[in-house]
């Protein structure tokens, strides 16, 4: 059996769980949980390499850029739980996600799609280097290994830049971007503590998670605000399923992270199989959530506040989310899976 790009993608997204539950064990085990990134991080490369190989499909297409947001899910979630960033720093890069898929969404009923940005593409790269880099800076805050790691994939960079350029007369754009944001993770390093680093690397992310975002926003909210008040309601309402959940998590001492991470997880998925129907020209199920899921989410967490208070309220109503969003993915599936028993690529 011939490998492909979708074995990878797919061995990505089995392996994603690991780094969760490494990130909530010992020294060693977040050790290993940057390692786990590390592989992730290669497996993405590779299977980029094999997609240029062969030729995407549309499975494909639909996997790889799930596979990204799932590893954001998993790793950037954990590091608020435990309160290595803050939630305002991680919350917007949800935001945006969402915010990009809709936007899309949106774009391809009115007949205009956007390809993915170079820039987007170097968003997912930093993501997925930031977080292991933030994590390792916290096990190790006198920030040694972290300036190893950094030193050695600066040294790596420059020689990969000095050889392409030998080879081919210049050095590519996404080099020069690993360079600059290296030796910027250097200078943080050097110059500030250990958890003001870690701030400093998590703002740099989200800046360049809503840099990547601005082709996708400038084209879609315009066309968006022409349609009227309802269209813009219901992108409101679309966002704010997911969100809102995200933002309670940190009101719940302990307990509800895993499920957030599911909420977040399924809402990727459902949105990636909406808008792959969506361009097969088959029906669109997701005025489901933002008209009744989102509703009879505020209408449990109302209640439960009133009545068990606001932790165990809050407790209540993501439990329901996570119900309600595993449900839609569910029934979302079964309509739709002849859109993936077609494939034969994996």
């Amino acid at each position: 059996m011939r490998l492909t790009a979708n074995h990878l993608t797919v061995l990505r997204v089995a392996l994603l769980p690991l780094p969760y539950f490494l990130v909530y064990g010992g020294k060693m085990e977040r050790v290993a949980a940057v390692a786990a990134f590390a592989v992730l991080g290669i497996t993405d490369y590779l299977d980029g390499l094999l997609a240029r190989r062969d030729g995407g499909t549309k499975l494909g297409a639909l996997l790889d850029p799930l596979a990204d947001k799932i590893f954001a899910a998993v790793t950037l979630i954990p590091i608020v739980d435990l309160r290595i960033l803050p939630m305002w720093v991680v919350w917007p890069i949800f935001l945006r996600e969402f915010l990009v898929t809709e936007m899309r969404r949106f774009l391809l009923v009115e007949r205009l799609e956007l390809p993915v940005t170079e820039l987007a593409k170097i968003k997912t790269t930093l993501q997925m280097t930031g977080a292991g880099l933030i994590l390792l800076t916290d096990v190790f805050p006198d920030k040694t290994v972290s300036a190893a790691f950094l030193s050695g994939a600066l040294l790596a960079s420059l020689f990969l830049a000095i050889g392409l350029y030998w080879r081919n007369g210049y050095v590519s754009e996404r080099i020069k971007t690993a360079l600059g944001f290296l030796v910027l993770g250097l200078f943080v390093l050097i110059f500030f503590s250990a958890p003001t680093a870690n701030l400093v690397y998590g703002i740099v992310m989200l800046g360049i998670t809503f840099i990547s975002a601005w082709r996708y926003i400038t084209a879609g909210l315009p066309a968006c605000a022409k349609k009227g008040l309802l269209v813009q309601g219901r992108l409101i309402l679309a966002l704010a399923f997911p969100l809102i959940p995200l933002g309670l998590m940190t009101n719940v001492q302990t307990g509800v992270t895993g499920v957030v991470v599911f909420i977040i997880v399924f809402e990727f998925v459902a949105q990636g199989i909406d808008m792959w129907a969506l361009k097969e020209g088959l029906v669109d199920m997701a005025w489901v959530k933002p008209f009744v899921c989102l509703p009879a989410g505020m209408v449990i967490l109302a209640v439960g506040v009133n009545i068990f208070g606001s932790s165990d309220g809050i407790r209540l109503y993501l439990l329901a989310t996570s119900l309600m969003s595993g449900g839609y993915l569910i029934l979302d599936g079964l309509i739709h899976r002849r859109l993936i028993w077609r494939q034969r690529c994996i």
